[in-house]
């Protein structure tokens, strides 16, 4: 009976242990579970990207980003995209594929690969403290075929920020040189909302979208808009201290802008809006006296390249070294400051000479350069799309004779018509050789008015200085003994128009050869029939004295 009981304790014992011993293999199997995890932390700062040098994530803390202050308010959400991210790799892969390229393949991988949730699992969420930091204590390491896992951090900014990231994508393991990392710090790169950008604009002031031919043609002395649009960097006022010294976080920002081709004149920059706002002339003027101005081809022959350099008065002097100049980048820095964040739109005009060249086409180049926290290396951000190329159009003749293609013919006058709103229009040339067009009322008055276009000696006849479009050549003089055309040469302005193999022929038709007149009879008759009168006198006379003796 004893015996009996012993074993009935020894069981009652056994099962009273079942729940210590399922915990303690528990707590093993948890602190197992807990190696095949990392730890990751997220820092938002406020920054500028751009004119900062790219900053490579190394996975540890980086203490020279807490001199930015952090962004709360972000949420980030952490989605597992293992599966898919090698899908796409794999599909890139040919196996040959060194250590090096194989690691530039993940990298661009990164840069290029396009988040969708319906390929990801969600592995969790965080929001960004005051601080900045949003923390995801375990997400794990591994697939289940043992493999590391890649994680896509989604990024949904706090209501009312002015900047957004670009994507955060995690491919572990992460090492610190051969020793693999259990907590991981990412520093989501930010970047500054509205982009650099440069508009062409049409009369109303609206962005005209890609030119329906291989440019917009503009006739010679039209105005032609233009706006170009960057973001003022958050940080632009900022002082710093650099080895004890303190200096401007920003030495240079300068806003380029340039046409490529020569012949185009600078109109100038006639407004300037921040924030959406235009500045009154007294602001702009003020906001101008920061800058160093510099405008490109304002006078003829227009032999640069059109366009404007506006320099800001920073610099990288310290207050220790130069207090002078550092006063001054500070005084810029300032002012500048009161439109951090904002987009800043110039609006400025230039048009085509009689020095453009014909029927090709101009690009117009905007770019923001700027130098961060005093390094040595300018950094320049183009816009994200280059407005429509402009050009000048023209048109090629050749003036013959009816019937002889090759006999060209001098001297023929032109003038060239066109039709807007049901009117008949004449063009007319300043002396500057800028185009208009006055609307025909009398023939009297276009001949006075109106610019004449002549055939060379061999024929050829040039227009050129207009906009795209449909016109006609009217012939108001015909070479010496040829017939005036009738009717007009119509033709058309468009890109490739000014080719040679495009030139139109205008055949004349002569108005016939005339012999020369010999003269009349004059007194000759007179002279004769007089002779002969007097010749028959004298013969009688002489008749009537013979029979007289």
């Amino acid at each position: 009976m004893k015996k009996k009981t012993k074993v009935v304790r020894w069981v009652t014992a056994m099962i009273c242990l079942i729940p210590l011993l399922a915990g303690v293999f528990h707590s093993g199997a948890a602190a197992s579970a807990a190696e095949e995890t990392v730890k990751v932390t997220l820092h938002k700062k406020k920054m500028d990207e751009f004119p900062t040098k790219p900053i490579q994530n190394t996975g540890e803390l980086m203490p020279g980003m807490d001199q930015y202050e952090g962004l709360p308010g972000v949420k980030f959400t952490a989605w597992d995209i293992t599966a898919d991210f090698y899908k796409e790799l794999d599909e890139q892969l040919d196996g040959s594929e060194t250590k090096a390229e194989y690691k530039e393949k993940i990298q661009q991988l990164m840069k290029d690969y396009v988040f969708s949730d319906m390929r990801a699992a969600k592995a969790g969420d965080a929001i960004t403290d005051d601080a900045g930091d949003a923390v995801f204590k375990s997400l794990v390491k591994r697939a289940a075929d043992g493999t590391y896992k890649v994680y896509y951090f989604e990024e949904e900014m706090p209501t009312g920020a002015t900047a957004h990231a670009n994507p955060t994508i995690l491919v572990l393991p992460m090492m610190s040189g051969e020793n693999e990392l259990n907590e991981v710090h990412l520093y989501p790169k930010n970047k500054i909302a509205g982009e650099v950008g440069k508009e062409l604009l049409d009369e109303d002031g609206d962005a005209l979208p890609d030119a329906p031919d291989d440019y917009y043609g503009y006739e010679v002395g039209k105005l032609i808009n233009y706006r170009a649009t960057f973001t003022m960097p958050n940080q632009i006022g900022e002082i710093i201290e650099k080895d004890g010294k303190n200096q401007t976080r920003y030495a240079r920002l300068i806003l380029k802008d340039e046409l490529n081709k020569t012949g185009v004149k600078f109109e100038g920059i006639f407004k300037i809006a921040i924030g959406g706002t235009d500045l009154t002339d007294a602001q702009k003027s003020a906001f101008l006296a920061n800058f160093v101005e510099e405008y490109k081809n304002t006078d003829s022959p227009y032999a640069g390249n059109a366009g404007f350099t506006l320099t800001a008065k920073l610099n990288a002097e310290n207050a220790t070294d130069n207090a002078e100049e550092f006063n001054k980048s500070k005084q810029t820095a300032e002012f500048l400051s009161q439109y951090k964040g904002k987009k800043v739109e110039i609006y400025y005009g230039v048009s085509m000479t009689e020095h453009t060249p014909v029927d090709v086409e101009i690009d117009n180049d905007f770019a923001v350069q700027l130098t961060q926290d005093d390094q040595s290396e300018e950094w320049t951000i183009d816009p994200t799309e280059q407005p429509p190329s402009i050009g000048v159009g023209g048109h090629k003749f050749h003036k013959h004779e009816d019937g002889k293609e090759t006999q060209g013919l001098g001297g023929a006058e032109f003038v060239v018509i066109k039709q807007a709103d049901s009117k008949t229009y004449y063009m007319t040339l300043d002396a500057v050789k800028n185009v208009g067009w006055t609307e025909y009322t009398t023939r009297e008055d276009m001949m006075k008015n109106a610019a004449k276009i002549v055939s060379a000696n061999d024929g050829k006849v040039v227009v050129s200085g207009l906009a795209a479009g449909s016109y006609a050549l009217r012939e108001v003089k015909a070479p010496n003994g040829f017939q005036l055309l009738e009717e007009d040469v119509d033709f058309v302005i468009q890109s490739g128009s000014y080719d040679d193999e495009t030139a139109l022929n205008i055949p004349n038709v002569s108005q016939g050869g005339f012999l020369p007149s010999t003269g009349g009879m004059g007194i000759l008759a007179f002279i004769i029939v007089g002779s002969a009168l007097m010749l028959g006198a004298v013969i009688n006379y002489r008749r009537t004295q013979d029979h007289a003796i």
